[in-house]
């Protein structure tokens, strides 16, 4: 850690906890400075029939933030009810109602990117944030949405980038910060939202309470 990393997050009074092991997400809150625990939750990801797309992500994402928290008062933890602070997110990638995770197996990752090749579609991250303080527990939540366009792909490309390995744990068979990018002609929203973490969604919530993030 370098001397400006130090000196920004030894300002922090805030116990922060991730509620994934994702490292994408470990990496785009890391990139604000924040010194945070990773506590991985284990849920039933299962999406209803008939859920939208956005309601989906947001009940995730609550319920990892809720299952962290009844894990840490479980174990007794001294002082978490006090202040401490759990940030949950959950992403989905959506084709029209249709959701889109990962894919099962290698045919089903080829067929979801030709499903996608050549059209837009959506992705929504659900983030939900836990705030304890003095014994008072606080909940917000946001959804970010972006637009993804596809280009035009040729079959031989898909089934070289799904050899690739890449896609196999991805919702929606890619990764826009990895190999995939070369899928994408042109995004409209946040690419953050796109890797698993709407940034600006997350900053705001935290300065709404209370947290210095990035000098403010």
């Amino acid at each position: 850690m370098n001397t400006a990393d130090q000196s920004a997050k030894s300002k922090q009074d805030r116990r922060i906890i991730l509620a994934s092991a994702s490292p994408r997400r470990i990496q785009l809150l890391n990139n604000l400075a924040l010194t945070f625990e990773v506590e991985p939750a284990d849920i039933d990801e299962t999406v209803e029939a008939g859920v939208s797309p956005q309601r989906a992500v947001q009940e995730l994402s609550a319920h990892k933030a809720a299952a962290i928290l009844e894990k840490l008062r479980r174990q007794g933890e001294p002082g978490s009810d006090l202040d401490l602070i759990i940030i949950a997110a959950d992403t989905l990638v959506a084709d029209g109602e249709e959701v889109l995770g990962k894919p099962q197996d290698r045919e089903q990752a080829i067929d979801m990117l030709k499903q996608l090749a050549g059209k837009p579609h959506q992705v929504f991250t659900g983030v939900h944030i836990i705030n304890l303080r003095n014994g008072k527990e606080e909940h917000y939540q946001e959804c970010g949405a972006t637009t993804v366009y596809f280009r035009k792909l040729q079959e031989e490309e898909i089934i070289s980038y799904v050899d690739s390995g890449e896609p196999m744990d991805k919702a929606g068979a890619y990764a826009l910060q990895g190999i995939g990018a070369f899928l994408v002609e042109k995004i409209d929203g946040c690419a953050a939202n796109v890797i698993g973490l709407p940034v600006p969604l997350v900053v705001a919530l935290l300065r709404h309470i209370g947290v210095k993030v990035m000098g403010l």
